[in-house]
């Protein structure tokens, strides 16, 4: 779930903050200490950003931003969090605020890097300027109104074009109306809403209560985000009040007050724009801490963490209704099965699981210990563990009857001496992650886990570039039927439970070998490399390959359309073109003909449709003609 910090450096961010003498809650002094700006206060922000991901999100990735009416991408995406601390030293102030621009630049840089598929994290630091002029803020706001509308507009003339027709020729009616209808298409500096699930926050430096301005821009800043759909928030200082000042506890709260009075605390203070960052940090940035469970009666289990956190999953049925599932906060180990059974089905995420340490706090001594319960000491029963309570009696006793296998012989059967022990259990303790990593790496299986009601997953062991192996989930789809190779999930079962005489094993193989079909599989990056090698071998070969050439490069153009991978039909025809000036003296010329008139399909947009073929070009030299 990489991370995008982008950072306001206009000349207002240059300003310094008002009433500092009696309202920046800082270190105390006076003269130049108490001289802080809107930038630093940023600076500070986002240094506590990058100190809680280092604390909590370590795996993030984040790249930094600035921008005022141009842009620069300060930092690229990066885990190496010094390298941005050290940028943030370097940057300059700029002129006014342009936003659209910024958001335009995001949204390029994220699909460059990450693809559309992928979630996005999009942090922005500003005091909510609005900029001037057509690159205005409110100008931005309107010209989304626009696009919207002419898009509802367009949506709703072909609907209205396709009921006017009758049943016979319903379906060319639609068609020419698709066509007639276009929808209109923002333009390259237009930002009209991200093309990738994320979500926006808005780090407003500011005091609602005295400045006006600001009250202003951030009325925009959430008008933007109501009007373009995307999801996000605003998160504003929260001022103390005069009463609530007095209240703090070893402040001293009166010398803050000074002469202004209440309107002294209003003002934006350091203590309240990084309570607003740390506010920020725990909404979008908590961690998913759930309970993996293996095992029948005598189960074992332990607390991890699932990194990225797990998104909601909403589906939507046929006519329209949504629902919206959450992964469980217990992971339930069904069963395992071999990785080449599993094969590639579809999947909605990827995570990590990393098994998560228990800590207690205490306070000098082992009897201040104190639980989720009653404030009662730790007991000997795991109804405690993990920070939940055992709800049915079946839980307790289970708990039971784990404490008891758990005792050691040294001399632990005392239950008044077992909370000595309770800090160093974590430490000798069996980690159910590492058993299952290690028996999942040896025997190349994996693990069906129940994420919730009809929702299930896999978790198996993962090597990266660095060797450095992990868990991983592989999050499907909700239901039962996800996997068609598998059948019912509810209804797989070991091969003790398999009929006389009957083959258990799956998936079911086909007679013919998968090179003798004409179905096409880019699951890995070799295989569209070789294809596309095969097509070159032909090309090298014109004219006496000509018919094998154009056959191949149909069955790519048909399986590029079909996975919706136009990009591939513009990479072939650069290099096709790549091809032409590569080749030798003693080729055909008609190599070089036929590649150029290959590339010329391949751009035309008449050919992006799935029924229509590209012919070779007659000449003297393959005697179409």
């Amino acid at each position: 779930m990489p991370t995008i910090i982008a950072l306001d450096v206009s000349l207002s961010m240059s300003r310094p903050i008002p009433n500092q003498t009696t309202g920046t809650g800082g270190p105390g002094g006076s003269g130049s200490e108490n001289v802080l700006t809107y930038h630093q206060l940023a600076i500070q922000g986002v240094n506590y950003i990058l100190d809680y991901l280092s604390k909590h999100a370590r795996l993030e990735f984040v790249s930094l931003i600035i921008y005022s009416s141009l842009y620069e991408v300060l930092v690229d995406f990066t885990r190496d969090y010094d390298t941005i601390r050290q940028a943030l030293h370097k940057i300059e102030h700029y002129d006014k605020t342009s936003l659209e621009n910024v958001l335009v630049a995001v949204n390029n840089a994220f699909k460059t890097h990450w693809g559309s598929q992928n979630y996005c994290q999009i942090i922005f630091i500003t005091d909510c300027g609005v900029g001037m002029g057509p690159s205005s803020l409110k100008n931005t706001i309107i010209n989304i109104q626009t696009y919207k509308a002419a898009c509802v507009a367009a949506a709703a003339a072909a609907t209205a074009a396709a009921a006017a027709a009758d049943g016979s020729s319903k379906v060319a009616t639609i068609g020419s109306a698709g066509s007639g209808a276009v929808v209109p298409q923002p333009s390259e500096n237009q930002w009209v809403g991200f093309s990738y699930p994320s979500k926006l926050s808005f780090m407003c430096l500011g005091s609602l209560a005295t400045d006006s301005a600001f009250r202003c821009g951030t009325k925009l800043y959430q008008q933007l985000l109501d009007v373009s759909g995307q999801k996000g928030q605003l998160f504003i200082p929260r001022m103390k009040m005069k009463h609530e000042s007095s209240e703090s506890a070893g402040d001293e709260p009166s010398p803050n007050v000074g002469d202004d009075g209440e309107d002294g605390l209003r003002q934006l203070t350091r203590a309240s724009s990084l309570e607003a960052f740390e506010t920020m940090c725990d909404t979008n940035y908590r961690q998913f801490e759930a309970t993996l469970r293996c095992g029948g009666y005598f189960r074992l289990e332990d607390p991890i963490t699932v990194w990225p956190a797990p998104l909601p999953y909403t589906a939507r049925d046929l006519l329209g209704a949504e629902t919206t599932k959450l992964m469980s906060r217990r992971l339930e180990v069904c069963g395992f099965l071999r990785m080449a059974d599993i094969g590639s089905p579809m999947s909605v995420s990827r995570h990590l699981v990393l098994p998560r340490s228990i800590t207690t706090s205490s306070s000098g001594g082992g009897s201040s210990e104190q639980t989720s319960e009653g404030g009662k000491g730790p007991s000997t029963n795991g109804g405690l563990k993990n920070g939940h309570g055992h709800s049915s009696a079946e839980e307790r006793l289970e708990a039971d009857i784990k404490a008891f296998y758990a005792k050691s012989d040294a001399g632990e059967h005392h239950a008044h001496d077992d909370h000595h022990g309770l800090d160093g259990a974590d430490v000798n303790k069996e980690s159910v992650c590492v058993l299952l990593h290690g028996a999942l790496k040896v025997e190349n299986m994996a693990a069906l886990v129940l994420l919730g009601d009809s929702w299930y997953g896999f978790i198996y062991s993962y090597a990266d570039g660095k060797k450095k192996w992990n868990l991983m989930l592989n999050v499907l789809p909700p239901g039962n039927d996800v996997v068609p190779w598998l059948g019912d999930l509810r209804y797989l079962g070991t091969l003790e439970d398999a009929f006389p005489g009957e083959n258990p094993s799956f998936p079911i193989k086909a007679d013919k070998r998968s090179y003798s079909q004409t179905i096409v599989v880019w699951i890995r990056q070799a295989s569209l490399q070789s294809d596309i090698q095969k097509v070159l071998r032909h090309a090298k070969k014109l004219p006496e390959k000509t018919q094998h050439f154009y056959k191949e490069l149909n069955r790519i153009r048909r399986a590029a359309l079909s996975l919706g991978f136009v990009e591939l039909l513009e990479g072939l025809a650069n290099i096709f073109e790549r091809e032409i000036s590569t080749l030798p003296l003693s080729a055909s010329p008609d190599c070089s003909m036929q590649l150029t008139h290959a590339a010329m399909e391949l751009r035309k947009t008449n050919n992006r449709d799935l029924k229509s073929i590209i012919h070779a070009l007659p000449t003297q030299y393959n005697q179409l003609g």
